[in-house]
């Protein structure tokens, strides 16, 4: 069981990413200060320096933070869905409904791109999970249930396929409204694999 100590720090940290994800929603992320993130969640700038010597590794933690929790929305809009087409294109248009809606993202794909694709394209080091792992493991986890595929290196890059194309398009979307995009890639990523034998 937590103690009182670990859940109040928890809450300390959270108060930060809070103010982190508001602060560069109103100013953007080329200007985001520590000293503005402090004072927004009521802290010391010291205090802030326990959690995250640095504004990239806070900036990186709120992103890190708001986009787990866009992934775990998508996965639940899914959830009740046994069609892989439906499904595929459910969770394509939800993401792009959620990134257009969150205040942060949106902002950063209209105003700042720049800043946000290193971040979300880059694999990780291994011991910290990076924003591509984590929306990939989640589409390989859904395309187990939804579209089971007994090749599992086939079904690890259709994955890695998706995964890439959510994020290049949640960064840069195209003017067709979110369900047209959707059904799009629905129609393009269900189509049967070929048979090896009949390959050239």
């Amino acid at each position: 069981m937590p103690s009182s100590q670990d859940s109040s720090s928890e809450t300390t940290r959270q108060a930060i990413l809070d103010a982190a994800i508001l602060t560069a929603s109103l100013h953007g992320v080329a200007r985001l200060s520590l000293s503005d993130v402090a004072r927004a969640a009521g802290l010391s700038r010291p205090t802030l320096y326990r959690y995250f010597s640095s504004r990239d590794e806070l900036l990186g933690a709120a992103l890190m933070a708001e986009t787990t929790a866009l992934v775990e929305r998508v996965a639940q809009s899914v959830v009740d869905i046994d069609d892989p087409r439906l499904a595929i294109a459910t969770g394509v248009r939800t993401t792009l409904e959620l990134v257009r809606e969150h205040p942060l993202l949106d902002r950063i794909v209209r105003t700042e791109p720049e800043a946000l694709v290193p971040v979300l394209v880059a694999e990780g080091d291994g011991g910290t999970p990076s924003f591509l792992s984590v929306v990939r493991a989640t589409v390989e986890a859904l395309l187990a249930v939804k579209a089971p595929d007994p090749d599992p290196v086939r079904s690890r890059r259709r994955a890695d396929v998706i995964a890439r194309l959510l994020l290049s398009y949640a960064v840069n979307a195209p003017d067709d409204p979110p369900e047209v995009v959707a059904d799009s890639l629905a129609d393009f990523l269900v189509l049967p694999a070929p048979d090896p034998a009949e390959l050239p």
